[in-house]
């Protein structure tokens, strides 16, 4: 993958009951290979860790319950051809397994979109939910922000994202709470206009209420998630 000079965006993820998925096998990673169009780039994720500083690398492609709670099934992201990293379209898929193999049952396309966050693909448990649901952070440049779809399953319509509108976002979080979790997004450190820059915009806060994500108040003092 071929990574731009920007200034990265940063996505801080907390203890919370948020399923990672399945690391991936290198048979599922075959699996999402074949299922690849010709000249296609496999999307990386990367991990950054700290003391020692140190970034690790690994194939965008995940192993989750996607249909149902008893499913196995394969979300992998990959751009297409095209030569400039700016032109490029991110694809997420979702494979199911039938019999022995898998076919792929649905996709989603992002046009002229990176990952660029650490971690950029998660899986999600949202409580109430009969599947996994996944969280994607994508966007164009660091200077424009990036924004956070969420898609759940949702029997014929097949993936909706479910997260509301939202863009120009910097920062990611996501907290436990009793029922469930919230998800706050930061557009802090935006371009301010005039002489002086802006102050900060408040995070946007989102709380999961069994069917859908609201927007929520923030707490007083928000945990600063390091």
């Amino acid at each position: 993958m071929e990574i731009p000079v920007m200034r990265p965006i940063l996505l801080v993820l907390l203890t919370c009951p948020t399923a990672l998925g399945q690391a991936p096998s290198e048979d599922s990673v075959a699996v999402a290979r074949r299922f690849m169009p010709p000249n296609a780039e496999l999307a990386e994720l990367y991990k950054v860790s700290y003391n020692p500083w140190k970034v690790e690398n690994r194939p965008a492609v995940l192993t989750a319950h996607i249909l149902g709670s008893g499913s196995h099934d394969i979300v992998f992201a990959y751009y297409s051809p095209q030569m400039h990293v700016l032109e490029k379209t991110l694809f997420l898929d979702v494979l199911h397994r039938a019999g022995d193999d898998y076919e792929k049952v649905y996709e989603v396309s992002y046009r002229s979109q990176l990952f660029f966050v650490p971690d950029a693909m998660r899986i999600i448990a949202l409580p109430g939910a009969d599947a996994e649901a996944i969280a994607v952070m994508v966007g164009m440049g660091a200077s424009l922000g990036g924004h956070l779809d969420i898609y759940l399953w949702r029997g014929l319509p097949g993936w909706q994202n479910i997260f509301p509108p939202n863009g120009s976002m910097e920062y990611f979080y996501f907290y436990p709470i009793a029922t469930g979790f919230q998800i706050a997004l930061s557009a802090a450190h935006q371009p301010g206009k005039g002489a002086l820059p802006a102050p900060d915009p408040p995070p946007l806060w989102f709380r999961w209420e069994g069917a859908q994500f609201v927007k929520a108040p923030g707490p007083v003092q928000p945990r600063s998630g390091k």
